[in-house]
């Protein structure tokens, strides 16, 4: 019938356009077919394979070995992997053809280039490899630009190196200082360096929750538990933590009933809703903080004992700000970036008002210069915040620290105010020295000392 296909134009279809090069050969080795692209594979024109015995080609070197001479010689299937002169790879399998009754009356082997999936294998591996390096050099970069808090301070440099230690050894952690030095940014940075970094990081202030409420929000509770309960109850903190770290912020106020039922959580990793009859694992890790004596409150009989030995596992101390001056002047910058952010500004303070705000004592730590800043961004008329402009108010803000420094202290900053103002309208010693009426040795020491160590400008 005109037009239609026989069996023969299919198999030829077949053959000229099947992926894998196919070799058919008789039982006497005789090439009979080989795909058109055997010498992009194999470098050799069809012509020197077809009608040549297989085993002359295997002697002279060109498939060697040649699986259809194998599963000619053994009547078994074949299989190998092999590389041609080309530098391709190949998978060769090979198949026995037998007669009607069963004769051997032939081979042929189907052969797969497996080049391009091996060079694909190896960048994976290389890509593996890197996401690896990427891995841990991000890692490093987390330390790094959590290290950039402490600046060269040894005290902080000490609780940095503790805080490396321990973040992803999911101890419990206490962190002890003043109310602001910092103890939320530490707590925050173990859980941001550790593997539950992905996981719920939850802040309980325990001086903030009423007593008679503190059970239900640390344990939750079940529907109907009380009065005015939720329907289907309510999670508690150490359910909503979940994998990840539960920060209890002024541990020294948790009253002395939930101190029992803390420590039997720590003990027992476990918690029951109140108005609930059954266990809840508890999987997240307990960091806690606080800005009292520990030790005195349990002579006192306010904390217990073993519980304060339970939350101790790592204890890290926190210094005051102002035992810390070296990061002042960073910190002044950071925020103030923050506040021109968070209120769309572009507000900054002059050289004379950083120096002048680095003086100070700062007794509730980064939290007060935090909220000193926000408010001179907020309040001031001008994009440029002086010294000069804001000093009698400043004063009045900052009178108890001020009144109560040593007059030589006090003189010093007024002469370490004075000095950087200067140094800003004549920088060089020589202009400084003839404005002052002091010598250019005496204006190189105090613009050593105020300007070049203390400012860092």
């Amino acid at each position: 019938m005109n037009g239609s296909l026989d069996d023969s134009i299919i198999l030829k279809h077949i053959l000229q356009h099947t992926f894998d090069e196919i070799f058919v050969a008789d039982a006497t080795g005789m090439v009979l077919y080989t795909s058109q692209s055997t010498e992009k594979v194999f470098g050799i024109p069809c012509e020197q394979i077809v009608h040549h015995n297989i085993f002359d080609l295997e002697k002279q070197g060109m498939f060697l070995p040649s699986v259809i001479a194998n599963v000619l010689r053994t009547n078994q299937k074949d299989m190998l992997i092999q590389e041609t002169k080309h530098n391709r790879k190949l998978i060769i399998s090979g198949y026995p053809i037998y007669g009607p009754t069963g004769e051997l009356v032939g081979a042929l082997s189907v052969s797969r280039d497996v080049t391009e999936f091996e060079h694909l294998k190896k960048e994976n591996e290389q890509v593996a490899e890197a996401l690896n390096l990427y891995k841990e050099q991000i890692e490093q970069l987390k330390k790094q630009a959590a290290n950039h808090y402490f600046l060269r301070n040894s005290k902080m440099e000490k609780v940095f190196d503790i805080v490396s230690k321990v973040a992803n050894l999911g101890v419990t952690v206490l962190l002890e200082g003043e109310s602001g030095s910092g103890k939320n940014h530490i707590a925050q940075m173990i859980h941001q360096m550790s593997a539950r970094e992905n996981h719920p990081f939850v802040e309980v202030n325990c001086g903030a929750i009423p007593e008679a409420l503190f059970e239900s929000e640390l344990f939750g509770y079940e529907e109907g538990a009380f009065t005015g309960s939720k329907k289907g109850g309510k999670k508690g903190y150490f359910e909503a933590a979940g994998k990840g770290t539960l920060f209890l912020d002024e541990i020294g106020e948790l009253p002395m009933n939930l101190q029992v039922k803390l420590l039997s959580v720590l003990q027992n990793h476990n918690i029951m809703r109140v108005g609930g009859s059954k266990k809840i694992e508890v999987n997240c890790r307990i960091i806690c903080a606080t800005n009292q004596n520990l030790e005195k409150m349990i002579a006192e009989r306010k904390f217990r004992e073993d519980l304060y030995y339970r939350i101790n596992v790592v204890k890290i101390e926190i210094p005051p700000l102002r035992e810390r001056k070296e990061e002042v002047f960073h910190l002044i910058y950071e925020i103030t970036e923050e506040m021109n952010q968070k209120y769309e500004m572009d507000k900054h303070f002059t050289p004379s008002m950083i120096a002048w705000l680095s003086q100070q004592e700062w007794p509730g730590n980064v939290r007060e210069l935090r909220n000193f800043i926000e408010k001179k961004i907020i309040t001031s008329n001008e994009n440029e915040i002086a010294l000069e402009v804001e000093k009698q108010e400043t004063k009045r803000e900052v009178s108890a620290v001020s009144d109560e420094m040593a007059l030589n202290d006090y003189l010093e900053s007024l002469e370490n105010e004075y000095i950087v103002r200067m140094y800003q309208k004549y920088p060089s010693s020589i202009k400084l020295a003839e404005k002052l009426g002091i010598s250019q040795s005496t204006a190189n020491r105090k613009i050593r000392k105020y300007v070049n160590e203390g400012s860092q400008f």
